[in-house]
């Protein structure tokens, strides 16, 4: 395996995460920290192996040894994983949540105001 395939392979991960998370980066190693919990234990497995692999390959000796086979398979499981992930669907269940709570406590509050207004005898 050479440092400008494994480079590639990362690349594809790294625009991988930016499509599916909308995380932003310019290194796979930024981008992968940055998404933390956020990617499935098998991608960030796999992720570590990759980011592992890059060290390496940085050592001549340790360069020439290493199968490019895991790192495919690496690859293929870090894409499966974020290929499961619906690129909107966190944001919209943020933004249903927020909606929720900001009506829950107009609930509470227009409760209060009556029971305030009831207890004063206006109501």
């Amino acid at each position: 395996m050479t440092p400008d395939r494994l480079h590639d392979m990362m690349e594809e991960g790294r625009a991988l995460i930016a499509e599916r998370l909308g995380i932003r980066a310019r290194s796979f190693a930024k981008a992968v920290r940055r998404a933390g919990r956020l990617l499935p234990a098998p991608a960030r497995q796999a992720a570590d192996y990759l980011l592992e692999l890059e060290r390496r390959l940085e050592h001549p000796k340790l360069a020439q040894k290493v199968d490019p086979a895991p790192a495919e398979h690496a690859l293929a499981t870090f894409k499966a994983q974020l290929r499961s992930i619906e690129p909107g669907k966190r944001q919209a269940q943020t933004r249903a949540i927020l909606g929720a709570e900001i009506g829950f406590r107009i609930a509470v509050v227009l409760a209060v105001f009556i029971a305030v207004l009831v207890w004063r005898g206006i109501v």
